[in-house]
C-alpha cells in the first residue's frame, strides 16, 4: 500500500495552520483514516499543540495516528547520509578537496530548504498510510523553499555543461570514468521528479489565513506566488468572531477566492486549542464532510 493523499497546510505565520493542520490529522484518524502528521517548520509547535513531549522521532499518539516533527540539525544528517558520498565524489573529481566538503556543502544556503522536500517526496512514495497531514514552514520560508528546488532544478541543467566544461567528459568517458555527470543529472531528474509531486493530483494544499487587514494582504499574494508550485484547493479563515471589521474582510476574502477555493471559516476560541480533547472541537462535522469528500 501507498500513500494516496498529501495534505498540506500553508499561511504566514501566527494564523493557526499548526493547530487546523493538528485538528484535521486528528478528525481524520479518528474516521478510521491512518494519517502520518508531518511539521517542516524549524520553529516547533506542534508538540505544545497536541500536548506532546518534544522528540527527533515520530510517536504515535492514538490509533491512526504518528506525529513526526523535524528540525533542522535531523535534516542536515540525513542530507549527508544520502547525498554526501555523491557531493564527494563529483566535487572530487573537479577540484582537489578532501571529505570535508560534505560538510561544508552541508552549510549552504537551501540545503535544507530542498532537502526537507525531498524527505517529504520519500515519505510519500514509501510511507504506509492513507495521508500525510503537512504543516508547512510560514509562508516566506515555505515559498522560499519551494523557489529553492525549482532553481536547483534549473541550475543542474548548467551543471552539466559546467561540468563538460571543466573536465573534458568525452575524454573520460573514454576511459570509463563518467559517473559525475551521471550523477549530477541523476540530482537533476529527482529535482524534477520532487516538483512533480508537488503539482500532483494527490496533493492538496490548504492555505490558511485570519480576517484581518494585513492577513488577507498576505493570502493574496501567497496564493499569486504558491499556484506556481502547488495545487491550492481550500482556504480556511481561522479565528472568526464576525465583528464589523471581520466583516468586511471575511467579505474580502469571499469576492476575491469563492471561485477559486472551498473557503471554510473557523471560530475564535477563548482560548488556543490545545490536546486532542479540544482539537476534536475545531473543526465542524459539515467542513470535515465536505474535504473528505473532495480529498478522498
Amino acid at each position: 500500500m501507498v500513500v494516496k493523499r498529501v495534505l498540506s497546510f500553508w499561511g504566514k505565520g501566527g494564523v493557526g495552520k499548526t493547530t487546523i493542520s493538528s485538528a484535521f490529522a486528528v478528525a481524520l484518524a479518528e474516521r478510521g483514516y491512518s494519517v502520518y502528521l508531518l511539521s517542516s517548520d524549524f520553529m516547533p509547535s506542534m508538540h505544545d499543540v497536541l500536548e506532546l513531549p518534544l522528540t527527533y522521532e515520530p510517536v504515535k499518539v492514538m490509533d491512526n495516528l504518528v506525529v513526526e516533527q523535524l528540525f533542522e540539525d535531523k535534516i542536515i544528517d540525513l542530507w549527508k547520509k544520502r547525498f554526501g558520498d555523491e557531493v564527494y565524489r563529483v566535487a572530487s573529481s573537479i577540484f582537489p578537496v578532501g571529505p570535508e566538503i560534505i560538510d561544508y556543502v552541508a552549510g549552504a544556503p537551501g540545503i535544507v530548504e530542498e532537502f526537507t522536500l525531498y524527505y517529504i517526496y520519500e515519505l510519500f512514495r514509501n510511507l504506509t498510510c492513507d495521508i500525510i497531514v503537512w504543516d508547512t514552514v510560514a509562508t516566506g520560508g515555505g515559498l522560499r523553499m519551494l523557489k529553492i528546488e525549482k532553481e536547483f532544478y534549473e541550475h543542474l541543467g548548467e551543471a552539466v555543461k559546467l561540468y563538460l566544461k571543466v573536465k573534458g567528459v568525452l575524454d573520460k568517458i573514454r576511459t570509463g570514468s563518467e559517473e559525475p555527470l551521471k550523477l549530477i543529472d541523476s540530482w537533476r531528474l529527482l529535482a524534477q521528479d520532487v516538483l512533480s509531486f508537488l503539482k500532483n493530483a494527490s496533493h492538496f494544499a490548504t492555505l490558511v489565513s485570519r480576517p484581518f487587514p494585513i492577513d488577507f494582504q498576505v493570502a493574496v499574494r501567497a496564493y499569486q506566488e504558491l499556484s506556481q508550485f502547488v495545487p491550492i484547493r481550500f482556504l480556511f479563515i481561522n479565528m472568526v468572531s464576525f465583528s464589523g471589521e471581520e466583516k468586511e474582510y471575511l467579505k474580502k476574502f469571499e469576492e476575491t477566492f469563492e471561485r477559486k477555493l472551498d473557503i471554510f471559516r473557523v471560530p475564535r476560541f477563548d482560548t488556543s486549542p490545545r490536546g486532542i480533547n479540544a482539537l476534536r472541537k475545531l473543526i465542524s462535522e459539515k467542513d470535515l464532510e465536505k474535504i473528505e469528500s473532495v480529498v478522498f
